[in-house]
């Protein structure tokens, strides 16, 4: 039987990254994309466009117009057809918005994977899921948090944590019928090599509202700055994902794709400071003061920093990667320090001051 994989979340900047590694390394596979009325055309291109760069590819790839936050995924007639087909699922489908209003990010997030989930466990030789989830499942919890734990009667700092957690809660209860490997991504930057991205979000904020401060005036520190802010570049997930989702030992693991020598909040921002000319920090402010400022329409508009990202700078989490390193040992695939590529990111920033996205909620 043909292995047939079902894609969610494409065409969005990891997924096509993602489509073309493992395409390259499992050429015999045929490929159902579940994509957006409004995204159809797009995906379309891109999918040709690894056509021409992967010939084995071509011919081997549909697209579907579909929606995961209705029941059958928007298959219609087809879910039967498709069941009888699909073999294994990358879901990667997702609002990743940390001002998302909790409604919405239920729907896509929640009840899109439960949805995901009752489509594989429908399939007649279903194989296994691939679950792309966030280290930030973790919430409000402090300290060292461990790749086996999941639920330990956390808060969340907002909707999207919260809807990422019970989203992986109802993969990890379903893992019975539908063998899974979730990965749990940090916060992911750009191309380490190139730079590239598909979004400014994150430290690019930092970075973007850094590069207008008039030469001589330097950025404020943000509270204490001994927090660690666990940033991997796309090519490392990607990478890692493809890597890790080769191996047969790895069903029924979690891995947490963080970056274990992450900086503090203090040090990103020195280093960034140095990589821009520009004088070091040299005052902090507390959090919950530049909190409050960025609730005010035209602050939030003058710094283009939404008021959702402040909290990450001043929130003491580790993310252990024991799993992740395990299963990279020998395979040549490490996450790199954000101090050898940040001068990649912040050129690719100078050269791309705009970017194009594909919608400002659903990548």
């Amino acid at each position: 039987m043909t292995s047939t994989v079902l894609f969610t979340g494409f065409p969005g900047f990891i997924g096509r990254r993602l489509v073309r590694r493992w395409a390259a390394v499992h050429p015999d596979k045929h490929w159902v994309f579940l994509v957006q009325e409004r995204l159809r055309e797009r995906a379309d291109e891109d999918l040709r466009e690894i056509e021409s760069e992967q010939p084995a590819f071509a011919g081997k790839w549909e697209t579907v117009v579909g929606d995961v936050t209705d029941s059958r995924l928007g298959f219609g007639g087809a879910y039967d057809d498709l069941a009888a087909r699909v073999t294994e699922c990358w879901h990667l489908a997702a609002v990743y918005d940390l001002a998302v209003p909790e409604e919405v990010a239920r729907r896509v997030n929640v009840d899109g994977t439960r949805h995901v989930l009752d489509f594989c466990a429908a399939c007649e030789s279903f194989e296994r899921l691939f679950y792309i989830s966030t280290c930030y499942v973790s919430g409000d919890r402090t300290g060292r948090v461990l790749e086996t734990e999941l639920d330990a009667g956390q808060g969340f700092k907002n909707h999207y944590e919260s809807t990422k957690f019970h989203a992986e809660v109802a993969v990890q209860d379903r893992r019975d019928r539908v063998p899974a490997t979730i990965f749990r991504p940090a916060v992911v930057v750009g191309d380490s090599r190139s730079g590239e991205t598909d979004k400014y979000d994150g430290p690019y904020f930092t970075i973007r509202f850094m590069m207008r401060l008039p030469r001589l005036m330097p950025m404020v520190g943000i509270g204490s700055g001994k927090a660690r802010l666990n940033l991997v570049p796309v090519d490392f997930l990607v990478d890692a994902m493809v890597e890790i989702g080769g191996q047969e030992a790895s069903v029924g693991h979690v891995y947490q794709l963080a970056d274990p020598g992450a900086l503090t909040v203090s040090d990103l921002l020195d280093l960034i400071s140095h990589e821009l000319g520009k004088p070091r920090p040299l005052i902090s402010v507390p959090g919950a003061v530049l909190e409050g400022a960025l609730s005010l329409g035209p602050v939030r508009r003058l710094l283009e920093m939404p008021k959702e990202t402040i909290v990450y700078a001043n929130h003491p989490v580790a993310y252990d990667t024991q799993n992740t390193l395990g299963a990279l040992e020998g395979t040549g695939v490490e996450c790199p320090s954000i101090a050898t590529y940040l001068p990649t990111l912040i050129q690719y920033v100078r050269e791309h001051p705009e970017k194009e996205f594909l919608d400002s909620r659903k990548l």
